[in-house]
């Protein structure tokens, strides 16, 4: 939908800007000092949080074949494993593979490799986008790819999060979600304490699958498949729960060393970010739906940003690459934060442009029509396939 891919764009760009803004060292060039990064800086303070958002627009997208084909009547929809894989790798690997040796070409030329054990368990770990299950892996070659990893992940969870759903309805599927995030976070101190090593938990797959099984709930509220509270669909509700997730943010590093604290604060936290972008999705689909309250400058405006929604995925795999060159511009003698911001950034958005024409788009229309559609399971083994759904973009994470 538009008002989704509206709302990826604008989350994408925070996030560069967040990144730009964080990157960028504080010095700045005598005479020359400007109020618009502080105030840039002011407003994306939580633009890491933008990739919760991106986990419920993720599950809201990937649910959406069988969503729509319950809705269309199909009492017991099927998604081939097989297809519904070669689909998502066909369509998300080929452009992270290409950003992948972007970074290490990029990382070699600076730096010549230590061609060691660990060099081929980090690189091996990313090949496989399995290098968030190590700390010292999660961060190594690019910073934001760990978000990547978990993505790939709650696509395979994404099996387990249907025959939950299908076998004990929402509210037992989103009760063991919520517990898997609490499982991870016991073994993680558990695997601290008796051995001594780090395992991460904040990066982890298990620890966000609730938040990504929000979306996938609010794609069949949007389909009429169920129905939600009204609550869901207010602002209130979702500026509440964004506040709560503001204020334990801010709170939390303050009590690190109160485990019992900071803890119960910690499980808290990401899921009330996910109840937040929850019901501003649920709201956004119900406008669009509706239609109401649009006028023509205001969808010019939401066309815009969901074309930067298109091309979110590659932004996400390459802004950090554009940030760290800010030296080849001779910048290096003025407000280098300013310079992040009114021209690293808006170079960070040409560059993932011409990125996702070479490496992303290719693979986009290859991968729409691969069969990952729900079909309906008939008797003696036969399936009859739905019609394809309406092409939507996938929902890469940033």
């Amino acid at each position: 939908m538009l008002s989704l891919d509206a709302m990826r764009g604008v989350a994408a760009v925070v996030v560069v800007v967040y990144h730009a803004l964080g990157v960028a060292p504080q010095t700045a060039y005598a005479g020359w000092q400007w109020w618009l990064p502080t105030l840039a800086a002011w407003v994306v303070h939580f633009g890491y949080a933008g990739i919760f958002m991106f986990f419920v627009i993720s599950g809201f997208c990937i649910h959406l074949h069988w969503a729509r084909a319950r809705a269309a009547g199909v009492e017991q929809p099927v998604i081939d494993f097989y297809a519904f894989w070669k689909r998502r790798v066909r369509r998300l690997y080929p452009p992270y593979l290409a950003a992948l040796v972007l970074y290490l070409g990029y990382n070699a030329l600076q730096t010549p490799p230590d061609v060691s054990g660990f060099y081929l368990w980090d690189v091996g770990l990313h090949l496989l986008m399995l290098h968030n299950v190590d700390m010292r892996t999660t961060y190594s070659i690019n910073a934001a790819f760990w978000t990547l990893a978990i993505e790939e992940q709650l696509y395979l969870a994404y099996f387990l999060l249907l025959f939950l759903r299908i076998r004990y309805g929402w509210a037992r599927t989103l009760v063991v979600c919520a517990a898997a995030r609490v499982g991870w976070l016991l073994l993680g101190r558990g695997v601290g304490y008796f051995f001594g090593f780090t395992i991460p938990v904040t990066e982890s797959a298990a620890t966000n699958w609730f938040i990504w099984a929000l979306g996938a709930l609010s794609v069949e509220a949007a389909l009429g498949v169920v129905r939600l509270p009204e609550w869901c669909y207010k602002w209130w509700a979702g500026a509440l729960a964004l506040l709560l997730a503001m204020g334990l943010a801010e709170g939390l590093p303050y009590v690190n060393h109160l485990i019992w604290v900071h803890d119960p604060g910690w499980l808290l936290m990401h899921p009330a970010w996910g109840v937040g972008f929850f019901v501003m999705v649920n709201g956004a689909v119900r406008a669009e739906q509706r239609r109401r309250g649009l006028t023509r400058r205001a969808s010019r405006v939401l066309v815009g940003l969901a074309g930067l929604g298109l091309i979110s995925y590659s932004l996400y795999l390459t802004h950090l690459f554009v940030l760290m060159q800010w030296y080849w511009f001779g910048f290096t003698q003025f407000h280098i934060r300013t310079i992040a911001l009114v021209v690293m950034t808006p170079l960070s958005v040409l560059f993932a442009w011409l990125f996702f024409r070479l490496f992303e788009r290719p693979f986009m229309a290859a991968s729409a029509g691969m069969g990952a559609h729900p079909r309906q399971e008939k008797p003696g083994g036969v399936h009859i396939s739905q019609p394809p759904a309406e092409q939507v973009s996938d929902p890469a994470a940033v």
